[in-house]
């Protein structure tokens, strides 16, 4: 008897407090959804978002291995070797903004999640350091007698290594004040490359071209890996925070 006496008063009660029915629903959720961003445009949105120093420099060390290719002849190469780092340094630098700016967390909020956003960063980079590198291919082999791919992996492994050991000192040290580690990594590179050649020039040899196959393709592999765990790290810490 008490439980039906119970169960009466619960209904009334639901009756009593039930919320009336939502009148214009779905026009009311069409007002206050953003708008969807289609890809194409979010990728105009990362574009922008990169600084524009890192196109002037790319274009600066264009024109300064171009003017050099006149004056330095058969050590034009070495020089352009020696430019990449750089762009290493600045493509590490830009994708780390986030990280460095304290922004992560920020951009895991938003529609699209932070490995996307640092995928198009990365495809961003990666196309134009892709075009600069073609660029700089026939500069190189201007007054050389080196085969294209030889210089090709004289040209790409110095900036993979910087990409490398750079984002390796960014994900395992959060501080700002790694940029001038990295900066300074990317000058050692740059500055040992030419006294490299003349050390030891067995290694520039066309025997040895396999290892510097081998060598470039475990750095891209490297530099996933690194990119990867940067990624999964910095969104471990923010779900533990």
């Amino acid at each position: 008897m008490r439980q039906t006496w119970i169960k009466e008063w619960e209904e009334e009660l639901r009756s009593a407090f039930a919320a009336p029915k939502p009148l214009r629903k779905e026009e009311f959720l069409q007002k206050i959804m953003p708008p969807q961003l289609h890809f194409s445009a979010f990728l105009m949105i990362q574009l922008h978002y990169i600084r524009r120093r890192f196109w002037i420099i790319s274009a600066l060390v264009f024109a300064a291995v171009s003017f050099g290719s006149f004056v330095l002849s058969a050590d034009t190469l070495w020089a352009v070797s020696a430019f990449t780092p750089l762009l290493a340094l600045m493509t590490v630098a830009e994708t780390g903004r986030s990280e460095q700016y304290e922004m992560a967390e920020l951009e895991m909020a938003t529609c699209f999640s932070l490995k996307s956003v640092l995928l198009a960063r990365l495809g961003i980079l990666g196309l134009g350091n892709l075009l600069l590198f073609f660029l700089l291919l026939p500069v190189g082999l201007f007054h050389s007698r080196i085969r294209p791919l030889q210089a090709g992996l004289y040209i790409i492994t110095p900036f993979l290594l910087t990409t490398f050991l750079c984002l390796h000192i960014v994900r395992r040290h959060r501080e700002k004040e790694t940029i001038y580690l990295c900066t300074g990594i990317s000058v050692f590179i740059s500055l040992f490359i030419y006294p490299l050649r003349l050390t030891l020039p067995r290694l520039y040899e066309e025997s040895a071209l396999r290892n510097w196959i081998i060598v470039s393709a475990l750095l891209c592999v490297g530099i996933i890996k690194q990119y990867q765990n940067l990624i999964t790290q910095e969104e471990l810490t923010w779900n533990l925070s």
